[in-house]
């Protein structure tokens, strides 16, 4: 049976809301990806994941699975290359909060905004707050890449510095989802992230970094990346998709069972 909410009739979705479904909003962006990659690879990357989630859960909690959203911020500097859909900040905001106070209207409590592009958390979080305030449902924002950091870690081939954007990571999993759309004969290093100081971590997978700081302004980029791909592989996709599965159905199990008995959600009833 279908996880999708735009397939189900609003009789089904009443179902869903008697029963607590958790709904996943997958949250990708087009924008350029270098040389190798489609500029529709944080959405692709976003659904993908977000469907193997849904998989590993449905058996034991309900959920459900929103259209990807595939339009969002991204800074005015990748506009340089053909590709990239700008929403403004506060336009972005202001159409998450519409998608996730529509969910709270019908009664939805729980809702999982699944984040597979770097600029967004930000504002997605002003989103679960914004919706705290309102409804008085706590929704949750979650990434795939720090979901699976500590075990692509384990088997990534590039050194620090090879995990941004367009990278080891993003390069790996489209050549598991669609390897058809990927350039394995354009992959290159230039693009590396050098900058590395006790305040930076110039890697989004090692952690450490303690400054808000876009890796844009950092460093020069030749073609739009920041990372290194050049040993990228499905084995390594492999290892991310087991690890975004079994983390976040740990995670949603947790949040799905999470009914505070001192807390009231008049929209639920």
């Amino acid at each position: 049976m279908s996880f999708y909410f735009g397939e189900k009739t609003w009789p089904q979705l009443k179902e869903y809301l008697v029963k607590d479904a958790v709904v996943l909003i997958p949250v990708g962006e087009l924008e350029e990806h270098s040389l190798y990659l489609p500029v529709d690879t944080d959405a692709r990357i976003a659904k993908f994941l977000t469907d193997q989630i849904a998989e590993e859960v449905e058996d034991e909690i309900p959920v459900l699975v929103m259209p990807t959203v595939w339009s969002g911020y991204t800074p005015d500097f990748v506009g340089k290359w053909p590709g990239a859909m700008r929403l403004p900040p506060q336009v972005f905001i202001d159409m998450m909060h519409g998608i996730c106070a529509s969910l709270a209207d019908m009664g939805f409590r729980k809702v999982v905004m699944v984040d597979c592009h770097g600029q967004h958390a930000p504002f997605l979080n002003i989103v679960t707050k914004l919706i705290a305030d309102e409804y008085d449902m706590y929704y949750v924002v979650a990434s795939p890449l720090v979901f699976s950091a500590k075990e692509f870690n384990a088997v990534r081939k590039s050194e620090r510095g090879g995990v941004s954007h367009a990278c080891e990571w993003e390069a790996s999993m489209m050549m598991r989802i669609d390897p058809d759309l990927v350039y394995p004969e354009l992959f290159t290093d230039v693009d590396k992230m050098e900058y590395q100081t006790d305040f930076v971590s110039a890697d989004s997978a090692l952690g450490g970094q303690k400054v808000v700081w876009s890796s844009w302004g950092i460093q020069h980029t030749e073609h739009g990346a920041l990372g290194d791909p050049s040993q990228a592989c499905v084995e390594t996709a492999d290892v991310i998709i087991a690890a975004v599965r079994k983390n976040f159905k740990d995670f949603l199990l947790q949040y799905y069972r999470n009914n505070p008995a001192d807390r009231l959600f008049p929209h639920a009833q």
